[in-house]
């Protein structure tokens, strides 16, 4: 995920943001130890030995390898989300501690899991490119390999007929699989809170083919996107701001 930063504090502010996880018992204490524990060769299968904090995309909590512990993480208060830039690769997000742009996606796969948070997006294709590969494979390329059926799968993108996006179901999702429609209806709530618009179309959920974003998630309001805010004529931004205040007319 990231290395630490400055605000996070000092190795005392840090240690007490630690804890042990005995579901997972990576420990070199025999009394927590489920399996071995070596900081070396956790570096050596995370190939990054810059990183400090690590997410576990099949429970989706953050870890601290230390040296004879993998502990759980746990954010200071007032932590805020950091950015992850879209790239035209296959990307792994972990939308609890990232926030991305949905506007900033063309055309790709994705696979979300609600109970983890963890977000799968497959590679991006040109728009007249060959479409190869699967969300099985996107699966197993982010070195996932169970819970398949706990992922909402589909396809998002931005662009043409769809200025304001598209998110499509595949599988289409059936409202009366109510636990597959659970986990599209909070898919779509965090695609809401990462770039979504209220005019986003929603496709192949429930028994309408498309539906904007806004018939589902009813707390998104019709108003128009901060984007289509800042396209607003200059001399109409400043007739707005020369009106009077409700303060103002009272003194007057």
């Amino acid at each position: 995920m990231r290395r630490f930063e400055k605000g996070e504090g000092d190795f005392f502010a840090l240690s007490k943001r630690l804890e042990s996880d005995p579901p997972v018992g990576l420990s070199e204490y025999k009394e927590r130890q489920k399996f071995p524990y070596s900081y070396d060769e956790f570096y050596k299968a995370a190939t990054n030995p810059n990183y400090d904090i690590f997410c576990c995309v099949e429970n989706g909590k953050s870890y601290v390898p230390a040296t004879r512990e993998l502990f759980v993480y746990h954010n200071p208060s007032g932590y805020s989300k950091r950015e992850a830039r879209i790239i035209q690769n296959r990307m792994l997000i972990d939308t609890k501690n990232q926030r991305f742009d949905m506007q900033q996606i063309d055309n790709r796969r994705f696979m979300f899991n609600p109970q983890t948070g963890i977000l799968l997006l497959g590679m991006q294709y040109k728009p007249s490119g060959k479409i190869y590969g699967s969300h099985a494979e996107d699966l197993s390329n982010a070195r996932i390999h169970s819970g398949y059926d706990d992922y909402v799968r589909g396809w998002v993108g931005t662009g043409k007929e769809y200025p304001h996006g598209v998110i499509h179901f595949a599988p289409n999702v059936d409202d009366r699989n109510t636990a597959l429609f659970d986990r599209a209806f909070k898919a779509l709530d965090m695609f809401s809170q990462n770039g979504a618009e209220a005019q986003t179309v929603v496709r192949a959920l429930g028994k309408r083919w498309e539906q904007p974003l806004f018939s589902v998630l009813t707390s998104l309001e019709t108003k128009p996107s901060i984007y289509e805010q800042l396209k607003q004529k200059p001399e109409q931004q400043s007739i707005r701001h020369n009106q009077p205040t409700k303060k103002k007319e009272t003194e007057i």
